[in-house]
């Protein structure tokens, strides 16, 4: 019994902010994939770039547009991302019978500066190549829960106890792309990126606590960490159809499998410590988008994007976080729902004082990668009911509005920056073109 209320307090911190995991620690929660396309003119339009691919961020966006660049460019995007931590930080009160607990969060995902993405392209004739780097991945974030419990012993007698969760994840995906776009007539076009990924990180989580009647302070119940890295493959194909004022194009994005070790320790691993591997599958995607220009001044986009975030659980494994010690993949199945991204954008071009002024903006429906309880068996009958409501909560989708402007001086350089704001973060993207 005591067993179940110990494990069944420690659930209680998964409920402050829910992503997913490739395993059931709560460390993971911060993780988050970044499938939106790169180049602040993209941002600017929602992200809405599959059917117009017409820059050198096309090898990522859709590699069948950079045909339509004629002379060789070389693009730089900096980004900088600040998260609200009013969405992350949680305080709740939940009561089980015969226990108490107070649930206190202050999770933290830091600001990040990057230089996010770098390309090169070279038309060659009805072929064009480009070579980009794309920090695909950025995260280093914080967790750090208080837990206060009473659990009734019965008769009056109560036992007090604190659980803390602390712990740090850094998480970086580079991605090298290698792309080829070819044009086959003068309205259709096939293109193709071969990705190089890199996968570097380090974790270290510690779930402590104290039950002072007993004299207890701080015990390390566990404490996991990762310090590995890993490198994938990985592909995008694409096709573009073109007309005077409107285009269509389809991507598929093969993207890369990792594996790392994790090293696991502390008073509640059997023997001691163990070490296992972790699978973390980024999801492919598929997507379809078209852009509409009734004349040479405005623009119109949209996409829509299927995501398999289902790929997330491949290697999934649970048993690994303090409050589901003793149960396996055979007790417990976690599922990640598919998701679809929908995105919108505008470009309208005006001339001031001979120069185009580029006015964007956009709104993107981000799908959320909740990891969610599915099903159960063989678990304690207190496990049975807290767990579910635990691991029960999907997250809702995020609604991202964007806008930005862009400036073309001359025949060789343009210079473009983007908002990106939505009640979890707030990004600023800045990215210049230099053509030759």
């Amino acid at each position: 019994m005591f067993r179940f209320k110990l494990f069944s307090v420690l659930a209680i911190i998964a409920v402050a902010t829910s992503a997913f995991a490739i395993t059931d620690e709560e460390i993971f929660r911060s993780f988050a994939f970044n499938f939106l396309n790169p180049g602040a003119r993209s941002t600017a339009m929602g992200g809405a770039f599959i059917g117009l691919a017409d820059d050198a961020t096309a090898a990522e966006a859709n590699p069948a547009g950079l045909v339509i660049l004629t002379r060789p460019e070389v693009s730089f995007e900096y980004r900088h991302t600040e998260t609200d931590a009013n969405e992350l930080n949680s305080a709740n009160i939940a009561n089980v019978p015969g226990l108490s607990l107070v649930v206190l969060g202050t999770n933290t995902l830091k600001d990040q500066d990057q230089p996010s993405y770098v390309s090169v392209v070279f038309p060659a004739g009805s072929w064009t190549f480009g070579f980009s780097r794309q920090e695909f991945v950025k995260t280093d974030a914080e967790v750090n829960e208080f837990i206060a419990t009473q659990l009734g012993l019965g008769g009056g007698l109560t036992l007090d106890a604190t659980i803390k969760a602390i712990g740090t994840v850094e998480q970086d995906i580079v991605n090298w792309n290698f792309a080829a776009g070819v044009k086959l007539s003068e309205s259709f076009s096939l293109g193709a990126t071969v990705r190089y990924a890199t996968l570097d990180w380090n974790t270290d989580v510690n779930n402590l606590f104290t039950i002072p009647v007993v004299g207890i302070v701080d015990a390390v119940g566990t404490h996991t960490a990762i310090n590995d890295n890993d490198n994938s493959w990985g592909f995008n194909i694409g096709a573009l159809w073109k007309s005077p004022h409107a285009s269509f194009g389809l991507v598929y994005k093969r993207n890369p499998k990792f594996e790392v070790t994790e090293v696991e320790d502390g008073s509640l691993v059997p023997g001691g410590s163990r070490s296992f591997q972790n699978v973390l599958k980024v999801p492919d995607n598929f997507g379809g988008g078209v852009a509409v220009k009734p004349n040479d001044n405005f623009t119109v986009t949209a996409d829509v994007v299927y995501i398999k975030f289902d790929q997330l659980t491949e290697g999934f494994q649970a048993g690994h976080s303090v409050f589901t010690f003793g149960y396996t993949n055979d007790n417990l199945k976690f599922k990640v729902d598919n998701g679809i991204d929908y995105k919108i954008g505008t470009e309208f071009v005006v001339f001031v004082k001979n120069v185009p002024v580029a006015l964007r903006a956009g709104y993107l429906r981000k799908a959320s990668n909740s990891l969610v309880l599915d099903s159960f068996s063989n678990l304690l009958p207190g496990d049975q009911v807290v767990l579910p409501v635990i691991f029960g909560q999907q997250r809702d989708d995020t609604n991202h509005f964007t806008f930005g402007n862009g400036f073309v001086f001359g025949q060789h350089f343009q210079l473009d920056w983007a908002m990106d704001t939505s009640n979890l973060d707030d990004a600023f993207v800045l990215s210049s073109v230099v053509r030759f």
